[in-house]
């Protein structure tokens, strides 16, 4: 019997979503500013806030066109049958219900945990807009899932960053309607993570049993080329710089959370580093404890903060040859595996494969719950 699978770390990218999703719903003061999708000559356009973000269909989260050898697994999906088509009629994979769950199904994965669109909340800068974007992708993320198979398919609320008092009433809203957690977007938000106006989102999350995740979506601390024509010749190692940086931005999120007191003010909040990487925590953990005990011991709180993590923290990743060792350091019950289909890196249609190489050495009950069980258990999935 083949292993059972879990992926708690799937996606809906914007370039995916029906091209008049927005469009088609926004009041007549926002029609000109809203997401929307224009034709050109080489096929649909998303149009966000006034700027061209890319191809429509597109690949990943990127918006970019498919170009042959300018990613390796991609170009392997190309050969397995995913296809990027940016002219109307086409059938975006991730958003066609029957090829979605077909996907599923050749990975060899049971259930999938759905992030959405990530980066809308950092391309729209008017802020009610944000707010009103958050929630149509929500109504329809949710109408989605019960048309691929309301079984399998269990995605993310989009929680609004702009405004504490919106974002929990967006998480009661989506608990509501059945979505089992949310996403929030970390960066531009009104307020730092740490900061208390963040309590009645946490508190909502708490009381609904909505766990909230924080998805990496790049480092920004990466030293930038000086100039358009620097990155031009220096493309490729300015692009695996950013790429091997990538996941690094959840150390700012683990640490916010932690020094905010959430997890002290509610022991019910559960807390998700999505597509962070694992083995780089027990570090992050040693160096928190230590200066907590050092110069912030005033806080309070009645635990070692690395201790609030274990009880409450979770974190997902895709492939990690050095996780068995590290494993005692956080926790068997705080790692969940996720394939990141449909993204360049994502492990689709071969996750099987990866974790076979990745988990050899792990015992099959522990490797149970980081493939299946803790996800199973964090959402409620039967």
């Amino acid at each position: 019997m083949a292993e059972q699978l879990i992926s708690a770390d799937n996606h809906i990218d914007m370039t995916y979503c029906p091209a008049d999703l927005w469009s088609a719903a926004a009041p007549a003061k926002w029609k000109a500013t809203a997401p929307r999708t224009e034709q050109r000559d080489d096929g649909l356009h998303w149009i966000v806030d006034g700027d061209d973000k890319g191809m429509w269909n597109g690949v990943g989260p990127g918006f970019t066109k498919y170009q042959k050898g300018s990613f390796a697994h991609v170009d392997e999906m190309k050969q397995a049958g995913f296809e990027w088509n940016y002219f109307p009629g086409a059938q975006p994979r991730p958003t066609t219900p029957e090829l979605r769950v077909a996907d599923l199904d050749r990975d060899g994965v049971k259930a999938e945990i759905v992030y959405g669109c990530l980066m809308i909340n950092h391309m729209i800068a008017d802020k009610a807009m944000r707010g009103w974007a958050d929630s149509v992708y929500n109504d329809w993320v949710a109408d989605f899932a019960k048309r691929a198979d309301p079984n399998r398919v269990f995605p993310l609320a989009i929680v609004p960053n702009h405004d504490p008092k919106e974002a929990a009433a967006e998480v009661r809203r989506c608990a509501k309607m059945g979505l089992r957690g949310g996403d929030m977007a970390f960066k531009h938000s009104v307020v730092p993570l740490w900061h208390h106006d963040w309590y009645p989102v946490w508190e909502a999350a708490a009381e609904c049993h909505f766990p909230i995740s924080f998805h990496s979506t790049g480092s920004q601390s990466p030293r930038a080329p000086n100039n358009p024509e620097m990155e031009k010749e220096y493309f490729t190692q300015w692009r695996l710089v950013r790429s091997a940086l990538f996941q690094t931005d959840t150390m700012e999120v683990l640490v916010s959370m932690l020094a905010s007191g959430a997890c002290e003010k509610y022991p019910d909040f559960k807390f998700v580093l999505g597509e962070s990487g694992v083995t780089w925590l027990p570090y992050i953990f040693d160096r928190l404890d230590t200066e907590y005990y050092d110069r912030a011991s005033g806080l309070g709180f009645k635990m070692a903060p690395s201790d609030y993590f274990r009880r409450q923290g979770y974190v997902t990743y895709q492939q990690d040859k050095f996780l068995d060792p590290i494993i005692p350091l956080i926790g068997e019950d705080n790692i969940m595996w996720g394939s990141d289909y449909p993204h360049p890196d994502c492990l689709w249609p071969e996750s099987h494969a990866v974790i076979g190489r990745n988990l050899a050495t792990v015992s099959p009950a522990v490797r149970a719950k980081i493939v299946h069980d803790n996800c199973a258990r964090l959402y409620n999935i039967q």
